[in-house]
């Protein structure tokens, strides 16, 4: 036999250090799964962080529709303008208007005496609502009894009523310039106490 041969089997047979690169691949192959965790809980921490802005965002969104809706029918219902930020009238809320009287100008707006101007009527910055709101009146309707009547809760007013209708555009908005835009309408019924 000759010497080299030899040694090339012995080296061949030898398996002293194999433990050593079977826990290193296993070593490997955990830190891999390590690394790909990591990653997936950061990806998923950043995707619930973008659905709480874009909740948040709704919410004021649809804060700021009921909150318009209200000052709608306070309006009507005094027969005048509701001041910004004033007592229990409207605190919170800030006309964006650039008339002399922003709140004489968005009341003549809902009341149709002026022409409609398609930008935002209202901002709202109370109570961590963060959101903007358009008005236009859409139409006005002869209801009929019976059904208005149950409807607002005011069973035996008469036999018809006068609705307004209103569309109303919310933009709302939250942390990471999220912003979530709603569309809604508003019934108004004049002269029926109660309700918005």
């Amino acid at each position: 036999m000759k010497p080299h041969a030899h040694t090339r089997r012995s080296i061949l047979s030898n398996e002293d250090g194999s433990v050593i690169v079977a826990a290193l691949l296993i070593l490997v192959v955990v830190t891999l799964l390590g690394i790909t965790a990591t990653n997936t809980s950061t990806v998923e921490v950043h995707i619930a962080a973008n659905d709480q802005f874009t909740k948040m965002a709704f919410f004021n969104a649809d804060g700021a529709v009921y909150g318009t809706a209200k000052l709608i029918s306070h309006a009507i219902n005094l027969n005048g303008k509701v001041d910004q930020g004033t007592g229990s009238d409207a605190p919170g809320i800030d006309y964006l208007s650039t008339e002399t009287d922003p709140a004489d100008d968005f009341y003549r707006q809902i009341l149709e005496y002026d022409e409609y101007v398609d930008d935002p009527d209202i901002d709202f910055n109370a109570g961590g609502i963060d959101a903007q709101t358009e008005v236009r009146r859409d139409r006005t309707a002869h209801v009929a009894g019976g059904g208005a009547e149950f409807a607002t809760g005011a069973e035996g007013v008469g036999p018809s009523a006068i609705a307004v209708f209103y569309d109303i555009e919310s933009n709302g908005f939250s942390n990471r310039q999220t912003a979530r835009d709603l569309l809604a309408s508003y019934r108004k019924m004049i002269g029926i106490p109660g309700g918005l």
